[in-house]
């Protein structure tokens, strides 16, 4: 029979910082197995996402869905649900097909599939570590397929910097989520079309 293994602190602290989550206070066998399960689903995402990677070297431009010249085609990213559910609502009444995501990984997937006029993307999904990648591979995919594909990057975060870096790495327009940011982005986006 088996000794049971002890696992160190250190180690749970990064089990849950690899799936992206809170660690509690008392931590069970089920709290641990949640992680793993996070952990192995951010995996396979990434190992997908590998997968599209590769077929890029090939020429992934073929495999992108393109969509009727009628109607304009917009992507929103956000890791909070009602402010992605409120955005995905005001784009269709304004005549375009939505799609949304919700991590780095969902968005991706999205931008190596389809062809967009827009990206709206917050820059903490859920880090501004990961919203910068998502805007430099967003910025990639744009100049390799020599794609019009306009990026807004929303953030709650006031600092000045952050507007420098996203407008230096290919952001058309920055905005502060403050009163009136969507009146803002519908502003921006109506003078584009």
């Amino acid at each position: 029979m088996s000794e049971p293994v002890v696992i160190l602190d250190d180690s749970i602290d990064l089990i849950f910082a690899l799936a992206q989550m809170q660690r509690p206070q008392v931590v069970t066998n089920e709290e641990i197995n949640q992680a793993l399960h996070e952990i192995k689903n951010r995996l396979n995402d990434f190992a997908a996402f590998e997968v599209i990677q590769n077929n890029e070297e090939e020429g992934f431009k073929e495999n992108l869905e393109y969509h009727p010249a009628d109607k304009k085609k917009i992507l929103v990213v956000d890791d909070i649900g009602v402010v992605t559910y409120q955005l995905k609502l005001l784009f269709q009444k304004m005549g375009f097909i939505a799609d949304t995501a919700k991590d780095i990984y969902g968005a991706i997937k999205l931008l190596r599939q389809n062809v967009y006029d827009y990206i709206v993307m917050d820059l903490f999904v859920s880090t501004e570590h990961e919203g910068f990648l998502l805007l430099d591979e967003a910025k990639k995919t744009i100049v390799t397929n020599n794609l019009n594909t306009k990026i807004v990057v929303i953030t709650a975060s006031a600092k000045g910097e952050h507007k420098v870096k996203c407008l230096n790495r290919g952001a058309n327009m920055f905005l502060q989520k403050d009163i009136g940011w969507q009146e803002k982005l519908v502003n921006f986006i109506t003078e584009e079309e």
